[in-house]
């Protein structure tokens, strides 16, 4: 009787502490834990801590070209570059690019490609979760892709999304940039000073940015310009590691792309 009465209480304390620790398993869940944001002069400051990055072992042209969903429409260039980098979605997050199979497919060609992500916070709701969601949406279009978990993702910061308060905002962009770090994506921030200003009000940058610098009239001009931004500070109290601008060749307008330095943790190569 005493036997059973011990082991009937054992059963019921395994029982118990099971119970306890599925209840908190599912608090966490519920609301998990946010990033805390470490601040630089006062400032939030947006960063994720790398994978490991394989080393570049082959030599590349440091000229590509940058594609997405407006470019469904227009033959893909076909001017021999050293990169490609596609837009995984339809401008906006949880949206999928309606051409991303045919255009990843064609950035493969290439020496070396990445992605990029569209990225907004709509204001409402856990921040932290809304980030990660981002994330582990990002991860999931990116398996069903077939797209290697060694690839960068770049997250695109414009104006065009909507967007909440800049310590939300940075939360959210942290958030979602941990999630794919930890999946292995190295990640960089694509911006114009502007819209970063306006979205975080100037948040010190800790991963690599792309930087935009408009519309010229030929190739040779966007070129002879990105170099010279490559020397500058862009946002975030970076040098940016590559630069995007907008140019017509062959009678068709692409953005072009010149990278500052070496593609290790901007690219990856095919």
């Amino acid at each position: 009787m005493i036997r059973s009465i011990i082991k009937h209480s054992a059963t019921f304390l395994v029982v118990v502490v099971a119970g306890i620790g599925g209840y908190f398993g599912f608090i966490h869940w519920a609301n998990p834990a946010p990033i805390a944001i470490t601040t630089n002069d006062g400032r939030p400051y947006a960063t994720a801590e790398q994978p490991p990055i394989a080393p570049w072992t082959r030599t590349l042209d440091n000229s590509g070209y940058d594609i997405s969903f407006p470019q469904c429409s227009q033959w893909l260039p076909t001017t021999q570059v050293g990169f490609a980098i596609v837009g995984l979605n339809d401008g906006k997050p949880f949206t999928s690019n309606p051409c991303f199979g045919s255009q990843w497919k064609w950035a493969l060609t290439h020496d070396g490609s990445g992605i990029y992500i569209n990225v907004a916070d709509l204001g409402t709701g856990s921040a932290t979760k809304y980030g990660k969601r981002i994330g582990k949406d990002t991860l999931q279009r990116l398996a069903k892709a077939g797209v290697s978990t060694d690839t960068p993702v770049w997250l695109d910061i414009e104006t065009s999304n909507t967007w909440s308060t800049p310590n939300r905002s940075m939360q959210v962009i942290n958030e979602a940039m941990s999630v794919l770090t930890q999946a292995g994506h190295p990640v960089g921030i694509y911006s114009a000073p502007t819209h970063w200003f306006e979205i975080s009000l100037n948040a010190v940058v800790g991963v690599p940015v792309w930087l935009p610098i408009g519309t010229f009239n030929s190739v040779a001009d966007g070129v002879a310009s990105a170099k010279i931004a490559c020397t500058q500070v862009a946002f975030g109290d970076r040098v940016p590691a590559m630069v995007q601008f907008v140019a017509k060749k062959s009678g068709s307008t692409h953005d072009h792309n010149l990278l500052c330095g070496a593609p290790d943790g901007l690219l990856t190569q095919n």
